[in-house]
Formats: C-alpha cells, structure tokens, sequence
C-alpha cells in the first residue's frame, strides 16, 4: 500500500522522537550511574578516614575521677585524632593500675609493662637472626653469645644495651610477675606483683565525644588508708560556688596576717536536704587521722584567737595542679587543751559555725538556690502524703538543717 509523503513525515518524526527519548533517556542513566558511584566513592573515601577511638559520653571536670563507664568507642575522622588517642579499651584499664610501690602499669600491642629499665632483653629468631618487639615492630638485634631460654622465651643479658622497658608475664592462676637477673644462677627468677586499682583523674574539664589522649588523665596521688573516715564539717568558710567533686585546701588565717595550710587538696561532697536542695554551709570530707587531728587543732585555735578565720579555697585546675603543702602545726597549747578536754572540739565548732556573719552564709544560700532552680529544678516543697508521725519527724529535721545554714 502506498504512504503518502505526509503518512511519511509523520513516522519519521515519530521515530526520531522516539531515538531522542531514548537518548537523553541513557544520557540521565549514564549520569545517574556516574552519580551514585561519585556518591559510593566520596562513601568509601569518607569510610577509610574513619577510625574508632574512645571518647568521652559524658562532660567532666577537672579533677574529677573518671570510671572506665564513662567512655565510648566511637568512629571519627582519622585526620582529626591525635596520634596518641587511646583505641584500644585495655589501655584506658591499665591507666587505673599501678605497682605497690606506685610505679603506673602500661600496654602496649605485647602486653603489660613497666617503664623500669632493665638488663634482660627478650629476643626471637627469624631466618638465622634475632630480632626483639618494639611495641609489636621487628627490630634487628645482633648477640654475641647463645641466647638463655626458660618457660616465657628467649632471652639475653646485655649490660651494654639497656632495655627502657620491663615485661610484666602473667601465671594460668593470674598471678603477675616481672624478671630480675639471678647472676649467681645465670639465670632469671620472677618477681611476682601486687597492683593496686588507683582514681585517674581529668586534668581539664572535658565536653562529652572528646577524643581521650593519655596527656588529658592523670594518676591521683591520693591513696586510701586504713584510717581514712568520712568527716562533717559546718564551721569553714566555705566559696559562694563550692559544689561536690570541688577539690579545696583547708586554711587557717590569723589577725596578723599569717596564713597557715591545713589541709591540702582533698574533695568536697556538699550534703543534700530530703527534698533536694543543698546544704549551703556543711561539707563532707575523707580524711586521714593525722588530718583529723589537724583540723581539730586549727578548729580550737580558731575558736581561742579573736579574729582568726578557718576558711576553704578551690583549686582552679585541679586535675593539672599538685597538691600544696600543708605548714600547719598544732600548737603545744592547743595540743594540750584538746588532751584535756576532749569536748573542746565540738564547744569551739559550734562556737565558729555561730561567729560567722549572716550575711557571708546568705550569700551563698542565694547562689546554691540558684543553681537548684536554674539547672537541677528541684521541687523545694516537700512531699505530701506521709503520715503524721513521719511529718513531725521530717519537719524537725529540716528546721534542724536550717538552722545549721541561717
């Protein structure tokens, strides 16, 4: 059958419509192709910058003891850590970890040791030659005489090249041991380790997601001793913005200008009331028996000297500061009061508590009060519902807690 010449036009424009569809059609698949995989590539790209490191999820404060729970593995670009950023969990746990005679215990990829040099230098073969681990690296070693060998390796004794580090091997019982030198025997015999668990601090205060770098921690110094008691106190003067976890030195400042340390560094714990709110001129400290004592003595001696104050000053960094040195000595005197008449630790408390000027305990009743409304939202009502005898109960003691801070 005959097409005439328009029937023709019309296919043709029809096809070449539909070749051009399917043109622009492939050039949008092409492109989205090239797309999806740009958008893959930068992906992967961004994937093999990412590397996992322990970060803080909580903020903290400087001088604040951190707990192994207040880290989390997170993945962070690898171009913004720090080459010292702690990776691996086990280092974080041996931060807490230091020998009885206070030497810190480290980790590398090999396993525990102690930055105390040596003689003993623990060695493999490989391929007709020697070589010991450098935080899991080869290194080449040339000896001159046949290695020792016992239970935990090989190993050589060579005065002329110091090991900076000593390897600390661990029994199927869970014993910990290190190795010193038996010259007599010309061999090695173990020294078995007792570790203690000690508080690492922050050094700064610190936001939650910080990477944690061994440089941002500190090992506290504080150890606890069997003496160590929990201890009120409602007689110091006390910073308008004291709050618990605050560390403080304990002063005695006499009317002569004196100024006498009398307790160093130690960390605060401010009580709370049933219903929430802070006790704005009471403390809880831990301290030791001899700083029992010396706070006693400086409590009586502030009480016998018009014009004395016995006040607390907070450390700025504590994380980054060393504790100050206390200079306080009890006097002869008060020592010999204090022997006496026991009870003159308690007649002289109350007697500070009491000198205090109303308006230095309202001022801080005013900044706690403030923190309580502005940030913890503590309901300064107290709870209904409690029957009569637990109402008197708790009426008394908050007139109690009152008249402590008032």
């Amino acid at each position: 059958m005959a097409v005439n010449p328009m029937q023709r036009k019309s296919r043709n424009s029809f096809l070449l419509g539909i070749i051009i569809t399917l043109l622009i059609t492939g050039i949008i698949i092409i492109f989205l192709f090239l797309q999806l995989k740009k958008v893959k590539d930068e992906q992967a790209a961004a994937a093999a910058l990412l590397a996992n490191v322990y970060t803080l999820n909580q903020d903290v404060k400087s001088g604040q003891i951190l707990t192994e729970d207040m880290f989390s593995l997170k993945s962070v670009d690898r171009t913004t850590i720090p080459s010292n950023a702690t990776s691996v969990f086990d280092v974080i746990s041996t931060w807490f970890l230091q020998t009885k005679d206070g030497e810190p215990v480290h980790r590398d990829k090999d396993g525990l040791y102690l930055n105390t040099p040596d003689y003993i230098i623990e060695i493999y073969s490989e391929n007709g030659g020697y070589y010991k681990l450098n935080n899991g690296e080869h290194e080449t070693i040339s000896i001159r005489n046949d290695p020792y060998s016992d239970d935990d390796g090989s190993y050589v004794i060579d005065s002329n090249n110091i090991d900076t580090t000593t390897r600390i091997y661990e029994e199927p019982t869970g014993n910990l041991y290190t190795y010193k030198w038996d010259n007599a025997n010309k061999t090695r015999t173990k020294v078995y380790l007792e570790l203690n668990n000690v508080p690492v601090l922050a050094k700064v205060d610190m936001n939650a997601n910080t990477v944690i770098t061994p440089d941002l921690v500190v090992q506290s110094d504080a150890v606890v001793t069997d003496d160590v008691r929990r201890e009120e106190y409602n007689m110091i003067v006390l910073p308008m913005d004291l709050m618990t976890d605050d560390y403080i030195d304990i002063r005695l400042m006499l009317p002569n200008g004196q100024n006498f340390i009398v307790i160093s560094k130690t960390q605060v714990e401010v009580p709370t009331n049933q219903d929430g709110s802070y006790v704005a001129d009471t403390l809880w400290l831990e301290l030791r028996e001899d700083e029992i004592l010396a706070l006693s003595s400086a409590i009586v001696e502030a009480y016998g000297i018009p014009g004395a104050k016995l006040y607390a000053n907070k450390y700025a960094e504590p994380g980054m500061q060393n504790a100050a040195v206390p200079n306080y000595t009890p006097n002869n005197a008060v020592t010999a009061l204090i022997n006496e008449n026991p009870n003159i630790v308690e007649q002289a408390s109350q007697e500070l508590a009491a000198r205090y000027s109303q308006h230095s305990k309202d001022v801080r009743n005013q900044y706690l009060q403030s923190v309580i409304n502005d940030e913890m939202g503590y309901d300064s009502n107290t709870q209904s519902g409690l029957d009569e005898s637990s109402s008197n109960t708790q009426a008394t003691r908050k007139q109690y807690l009152e008249s402590l801070t008032y």
